[in-house]
């Protein structure tokens, strides 16, 4: 008797649950954001408050399929991300949150971004620019039309700073938001852009414009005679008299373009 007594001990106890409440995580995470509704180019703020001190963050724009780069200082127990979007719809964002322990909280938030007061390029034609039609490609000869440029160009922005929320307005410091596709030998240098949606803020920020003669593997040369490398592309100046059609001179670089804009 004293034998299955001990038996029933032996399973009761076995098959007891385990408490694990001592090992059960403790990160409590909050997220805030500043906007439920944005506009193109407007940044936007989400704030991270915790109960642990806070050893880096990271965040993904996709919904969590894809995360930028984590990022590591001296929190305390809050910490802001900074973003900005140049498309329109709603943006399904993922603030990722680490303590000193390792533990991992993800906390998702959605974004509706409207276009605003944001212009659309919607179309560009390069109307002359320095030895146009002479030789750019000297390893062929003067009667030969592989020595013209093979031109493209690129639109520049300045860069958000996502950990900090900077914007440095200096080219230098942008970033390229959209590259041209190449017309080989100067054909054609007349684009359609209006299925890129290129939207721009330029309440928000200013862009900047560069013209090269793309030869591939990052070989090339600088249609824009630089420094400097890049222009402003003068949009602004346009705000009240909104024309359908820019006409851009860089008189000392004998460059032109006509610029197309939806307002």
């Amino acid at each position: 008797m004293k034998k299955l007594i001990s038996l029933l001990f032996v399973l009761t106890f076995a098959c007891s649950p385990t408490n694990n409440g001592d090992n059960a995580p403790t990160f409590a995470v909050s997220v805030t954001q500043d906007l439920n509704s944005a506009v193109i180019d407007q940044k936007i703020t989400l704030t991270a408050s915790t109960n642990e001190p806070i050893k880096s963050i990271d965040y993904s724009i996709d919904g969590g399929t894809t995360f930028g780069n984590e990022y590591s200082t001296t929190f305390g127990t809050n910490a802001k991300l900074y973003l900005d979007f140049d498309t329109v719809g709603t943006k399904h964002i993922v603030f990722r949150i680490k303590n000193n322990d390792g533990d991992v909280v993800d906390k998702a938030i959605t974004v509706n971004v409207e276009r605003g007061n944001a212009i659309q390029i919607t179309s560009l034609k390069l109307n002359s620019f320095y030895n146009m039609g002479e030789t750019w490609d000297s390893e062929f000869n003067d009667t030969d039309i592989n020595r013209l440029a093979d031109v493209n160009f690129v639109i520049l922005k300045p860069r958000l700073n996502v950990f900090d929320g900077t914007r440095d307005g200096a080219p230098n410091s942008s970033w390229i938001w959209f590259r041209s596709q190449t017309r080989d030998n100067e054909s054609n240098l007349n684009w359609d852009l209006q299925n890129e949606a290129l939207y721009i803020n330029i309440e928000q920020l200013t862009p900047y414009i560069a013209f090269g003669d793309d030869d591939g593997g990052n070989i090339g040369q600088d249609l824009m005679l630089g420094p400097p490398f890049e222009r402003v592309i003068p949009i602004s100046d346009y705000i009240n008299t909104k024309p359908n059609t820019i006409l851009v001179e860089e008189v000392n670089i004998n460059l032109e373009y006509e610029i197309g804009i939806d307002w």
